[in-house]
C-alpha cells in the first residue's frame, strides 16, 4: 500500500512541470483581460457559426471560413450553452485548448529525450511567443491545430516507447483516429494521419501485429478524412478552397520563405541565442560582426526606386526587414498599427536573431568548441527515430505552405507547428552538444518576449473595446449597424446578421450566389493606399451602406461627425489613444 502511494506521489511530482506550463496561459489571460464583444481577425465568422450551432444544433457556414472548424465549433457551442452567448465565452474555449497544448507539449518534449528543465523552458518559449499567445485568446483555429498535431506526436512517441505489443497498438491506433477527428478543425492537421503516423508505423514494422492493426487504423482515418472533405464541399456557404492554385505566384513563395524563416527564428530566440556560449572568442566576434553587418543592410529603409532595380529575390530580402512584432495586427482602427517595439528594439531583435542562427550554424558545422554532454544511455527515442517521425511531416507541411503561398494565401501564424518542432530539435541538440541545462539567460529572454506579447495583446483588446464603445455611441443615436463602417470584422458580422452570409466569390454552394458590387468612387482624401482604409472588404459586405466610419484620425474622409471621441489606454506607448467617428462621402453610401 505504501509502495503504491509512493508511486502515485512520484507520478504527480513528475507532472508538476507540465502543470506549471499549463497554468501559464491562464495567468496571461487574467493579465491581458481579453474581453471585447467584437471579432478578432477571422474568428468573427467562426464565432457566428458556433452561435448558430448552439441555437439550432446544425453547422451552418457563412461564406468566409476555409477551415472546416469541426470539433472546435462543438467545443465553442458548449461554452455558449454554459455561459450564454458572448464573444468572450466562446473564446474561453480556446484558452482551455491552450492549457492542454502547453501541458502536452511539455510532456512530448520529455518523451523526446529532453530533461524537465529544458522542456519547461522550450514550452514556455512557445506558449509565450508573440506568434502564439495572441491567438490563444481568440477563437482562431491555429491553437486547435497545434493541439491536435502535438497530441498526435505525443501518441506516436508513446507507441515507440511502448514496452508491450498491446500498448503500442493502442497508442498508434489512437494517434491515427484522434488525428483524423482533430483535423476537422483545421484540415492541415491531417498530415498527422497521412504522414506522421505512417512514419511511426515504419519504425514499428518489425512487429507484424502492430503494423497490421496500425495500418487498418490509418486506412480508417484516411477514409474519414476523405468523407469529411466530401461533406465540407457540399455544405452551403462553405469555402473548400482547392489546394491547386490557378497560377503559381513565385513572389508569394519567396515572401513565405523570408517571412516564415524570419518568424521562426525570432520566436526561437530564447533557445537560439544560447548557442553563442559554445563558440570560441574569435568565432564569436566573427559571428557578431557578420550579424551586425548583414542586418545594417536589411534594417535600413531601402528606397523603392533602388529596390525596383534589384533582382526580385534580393529586393524581397532588402525591402522586407525581419522585424519583431506580435502576430495580431490591428484592424480595429483603420490606419492604426500596434507595433510592440520601436526601431531600437527591432534592430536589437533582428541582430540577435542572426547572431543566434549563425551560432547554431557554426555549431552544426563543427566550428564550435567541444561542449558535448554525455548521452543518456537509457534514452528511448533516438535521433534517427525522431528524424523519421518528424522530417516527412515537416517537409510535407512546408510543401503545403508553399502551395498556399503560390496562391497568395500565406500568413506567418501558419508556421506555429513548425515552431514547436524546431524548439524540440534545437533544445535537445543544445542539451546534448552544448550544456545539460539551458542557462538563466534563456529564462530572461522568455520573460522579455512573453512580456511584450502580453502587453501587445492587452493593447489590441483595449483598442477593440474602444471601437465597440464608439460603435455603441452611434447605435445609441439610432444609427443602424448597416450605416457604420467599423473594423472589417464588425462589418463581416453585420453582413451575416443582415443577409446570412458574406458576398464571397469563392462560394460554390449554392452556385451563382456571388453578386458583383458596384464600383466605389473613392475620394482622394479617403485614399485607402495613403490612409490604410480597407475599402477592399466592401466587396464582401454589399448590405452595408456606410454613413459613418470608425477612425483614429478625426480629419479622415468627411471629418468629424459631431460625436465625442473614445479614449482608451494601452501599456505600450503612446499610452493614451483616441478613436473618432467621422463622416463618409455620400457616394460611398449609395
Amino acid at each position: 500500500m505504501l509502495t503504491e502511494e509512493a508511486d502515485l506521489q512520484a507520478k504527480l511530482k513528475a507532472y508538476l512541470p507540465a502543470l506549471f506550463c499549463a497554468l501559464t496561459p491562464v495567468i496571461c489571460y487574467l493579465i491581458v483581460r481579453p474581453y471585447a464583444e467584437i471579432g478578432i481577425d477571422d474568428d468573427w465568422s467562426y464565432i457566428k457559426t458556433a452561435q448558430v450551432l448552439a441555437q439550432t444544433g446544425h453547422i451552418v457556414y457563412n461564406g468566409w471560413a476555409t477551415a472546416m472548424l469541426g470539433w472546435q465549433l462543438y467545443f465553442g457551442a458548449l461554452f455558449i450553452k454554459l455561459f450564454g452567448f458572448s464573444f468572450t465565452a466562446v473564446r474561453l474555449s480556446t484558452l482551455i485548448e491552450a492549457v492542454a497544448t502547453a501541458f502536452l507539449l511539455e510532456r512530448t518534449l520529455v518523451r523526446a529525450g529532453i530533461n524537465e528543465w529544458n522542456s519547461v523552458l522550450a514550452t514556455l518559449a512557445f506558449v509565450l511567443s508573440p506568434l502564439y499567445l495572441p491567438l490563444a485568446v481568440t477563437f482562431m483555429t491555429d491553437v486547435s491545430g497545434v493541439l491536435c498535431i502535438v497530441l498526435c506526436l505525443y501518441m506516436c512517441l508513446r507507441a515507440l516507447e511502448a514496452k508491450s505489443r498491446r500498448s503500442a497498438i493502442l497508442w498508434i491506433c489512437l494517434a491515427a483516429l484522434v488525428n483524423a477527428v482533430g483535423g476537422t478543425a483545421r484540415q492541415i492537421v491531417w498530415l498527422g494521419v497521412l504522414v506522421m503516423v505512417p512514419s511511426t508505423l515504419w519504425l514499428l514494422r518489425r512487429d507484424r501485429h502492430v503494423l497490421l492493426t496500425g495500418s487498418v487504423a490509418c486506412i480508417a482515418g484516411i477514409g474519414f478524412v476523405f468523407a469529411a472533405m466530401h461533406w465540407f464541399a457540399r455544405q452551403p456557404y462553405s469555402d473548400p478552397s482547392s489546394l491547386i492554385p490557378d497560377k503559381i505566384d513565385w513572389k508569394g513563395i519567396v515572401s513565405m520563405s523570408m517571412h516564415g524563416c524570419g518568424q521562426l527564428s525570432r520566436s526561437m530566440l530564447p533557445v537560439l541565442l544560447m548557442f553563442i556560449g559554445c563558440l570560441p572568442k574569435r568565432t564569436r566576434r566573427i559571428a557578431s560582426v557578420a550579424a551586425i553587418t548583414s542586418f545594417c543592410f536589411v534594417l535600413l529603409e531601402i528606397p523603392t526606386s533602388i529596390a525596383d532595380r534589384l533582382p526580385h529575390f534580393l529586393a524581397q530580402f532588402l525591402v522586407h526587414p525581419i522585424l519583431f512584432h506580435a502576430e495580431l495586427h490591428s484592424s480595429a482602427v483603420r490606419d492604426a498599427s500596434l507595433d510592440i517595439a520601436r526601431d531600437g528594439l527591432r534592430l536589437l531583435s533582428a541582430t540577435a536573431t542572426v547572431i543566434g542562427f549563425l551560432s547554431l550554424l557554426f555549431c552544426l558545422l563543427g566550428f564550435a568548441r567541444d561542449h558535448s554532454v554525455p548521452h543518456q544511455k537509457n534514452r528511448a527515442i533516438s535521433w534517427r527515430q525522431l528524424g523519421i517521425v518528424l522530417s516527412p511531416f515537416s517537409v510535407a507541411y512546408v510543401i503545403l505552405l508553399a502551395v498556399f503561398a503560390a496562391g497568395n494565401f500565406f500568413i506567418v501564424r501558419y508556421v506555429l507547428p513548425l515552431l514547436a518542432i524546431c524548439l524540440l530539435v534545437t533544445t535537445r541538440y543544445y542539451q546534448e552538444r552544448v550544456k545539460a541545462n539551458l542557462p538563466m539567460a534563456c529564462v530572461a529572454l522568455i520573460v522579455l518576449a512573453g512580456s511584450l506579447a502580453v502587453a501587445a495583446t492587452h493593447d489590441e483588446f483595449a483598442l477593440r473595446r474602444g471601437s465597440v464603445a464608439a460603435i455603441d455611441e452611434l447605435r445609441s443615436s439610432e444609427v443602424p449597424a448597416t450605416s457604420i463602417w467599423g473594423p472589417w470584422e464588425y462589418d463581416g458580422w453585420t453582413e451575416v446578421e443582415k443577409i446570412g452570409y458574406v458576398n464571397d466569390r469563392r462560394i460554390r454552394t449554392p452556385q451563382g450566389l456571388y453578386t458583383p458590387p458596384p464600383e466605389l468612387t473613392i475620394p482622394p482624401h479617403c485614399d485607402d493606399k495613403q490612409r490604410g482604409v480597407p475599402f477592399w472588404f466592401s466587396e464582401w459586405t454589399p448590405a452595408i451602406k456606410p454613413i459613418y466610419m470608425i477612425s483614429n484620425d478625426p480629419t479622415e474622409c468627411g471629418g468629424p461627425a459631431g460625436f465625442s471621441p473614445v479614449t482608451y489606454h494601452t501599456w505600450l506607448p503612446p499610452l493614451n489613444r483616441s478613436i473618432y467617428i467621422v463622416k463618409l462621402p455620400a457616394q460611398l453610401s449609395q
